[in-house]
């Protein structure tokens, strides 16, 4: 852009997603750029500008870069947004960015679960008016996201929930307690008669997902890993089999993850392209060259037949042909069970009328991306 200034004396805008107030002003007093154009990040904050012109820096909520937004246009489906859940509903539902119809009762409400739904669904209701107790079980709020953050590549998700913690401790109305699992008997304990279940979800051990309807013979060893084995601190070593049969993000991640920690590793996917639904986000080139470049072996087209002690059978979905892969450790990135054990406790009570309304939102509905969490955290919200 420094270039294209010294060509011409019209103005330059310049682009690239700019999400902090401190990087777009520092572009534009530096001579960089004249102006600042913003698409994703209004997005993900329509009210951008205004937030800047009123110093409400701590209000906006950046983009996380997720392109969630353009796999929309890739995919010919309505738009979302992973940090604005209002992006896209403004005509069909009716819903501004910004403003929320107050509450209309005396309700207190009681948010189980901290992670993308749970916090939007909380913060939400707070906006609204009501009083809400939000309760995790971990000592430190976000969910999936901390863990998900945590990955090579992925920092700027802790967004997600960085912006609605912060929300959140600014609410009077709103109670948050950490570190406090919550069984079925206590969530009765409080009294509170309002209740939405956020729980979140877990990957499988077995290896059922999107390509296999039945357990991989193996999947029981003790070095056949999930996703929340690796979140939990437990560190792959050697030569290490990562099969992806989630194809998203998740399983390139963590390929490069345990690349970066000096395992062997090769990433073992049914689908024909490595992180294969990131092609609609424009990112699966990326994610390819940079797993290349760490010299993770890369088989596509192949599912996981069978896990021994020391390797481990794949087979070409095309030609059925098998091979076998010498391994230490085997890490299974496949399909997600919901957390609800809680809600379906819950509904006796709300059954016989001690508790008046029960709801589940986010994974421990239905696992999916980080932005229809945030979406059904949301929706209930708007809804109760």
């Amino acid at each position: 852009t420094c270039f294209v200034k010294t060509l011409t004396s019209k103005p330059v805008v310049g682009v690239g997603r700019y999400t902090s107030p401190d990087s777009m002003l520092s572009a534009v007093r530096r001579g960089v750029l004249d102006f600042i154009g913003s698409a994703r990040p209004s997005i993900a904050d329509p009210f951008l500008p205004t937030k800047i012109r009123e110093n409400r820096f701590e209000d906006i909520r950046e983009c996380i870069g997720c392109n969630i937004c353009v796999t929309a246009d890739m995919r010919s489906v309505p738009i979302r947004c992973t940090q604005n859940p209002t992006m896209g509903e403004e005509w069909r539902r009716g819903w501004h960015p910004e403003t929320i119809n107050p509450r209309t009762t005396e309700d207190d409400i009681l948010v189980v679960g901290a992670g993308p739904a749970g916090l939007e669904s909380a913060r939400a209701l707070g906006q609204r008016g009501y009083r809400v107790t939000l309760v995790d079980a971990g000592r430190e709020l976000g969910g999936r996201v901390l863990h998900e953050a945590s990955l090579p590549g992925l920092n700027e998700w802790r967004r997600v929930a960085d912006w609605r913690i912060g929300q959140l401790l600014r609410m009077p109305n709103v109670a948050v307690y950490r570190a406090s699992p919550m069984t079925a008997a206590d969530i009765l304990e409080t009294g509170i008669q309002n209740v939405i279940v956020a729980t979140g979800s877990a990957y499988r051990h077995d290896g059922i997902g999107r390509s296999l309807w039945r357990p991989i013979a193996g999947h029981a060893l003790p070095h056949v890993l999930t996703p929340e084995d690796i979140f939990a601190g437990r560190a792959p070593a050697g030569r290490i089999l990562v099969y992806d049969d989630d194809h998203y993000v998740l399983g390139g991640a963590l390929a490069e993850l345990c690349a970066g920690r000096g395992c062997n590793v090769t990433l073992v996917t049914p689908a024909p392209e490595v992180s294969y639904w990131t092609r609609f986000a424009l990112e699966q080139e990326r994610i390819e060259a940079r797993l290349r470049s760490l010299g993770v072996k890369l088989l596509v087209k192949h599912t996981l037949a069978w896990i021994g002690h020391d390797s481990a059978t794949v087979a070409d979905r095309v030609s059925g042909t098998t091979g076998e892969i010498p391994v230490d450790g085997v890490l299974l990135v496949t399909d997600r069970i919901p957390n609800d054990t809680l809600y379906h406790e819950l509904k006796p009570a709300l059954s016989d009328g001690t508790i008046r309304s029960l709801r589940i939102i986010g994974d421990a509905e239905a696992p999916n991306l980080i932005a229809q969490a945030v979406f059904a955290g949301h929706l209930a919200a708007r809804e109760f």
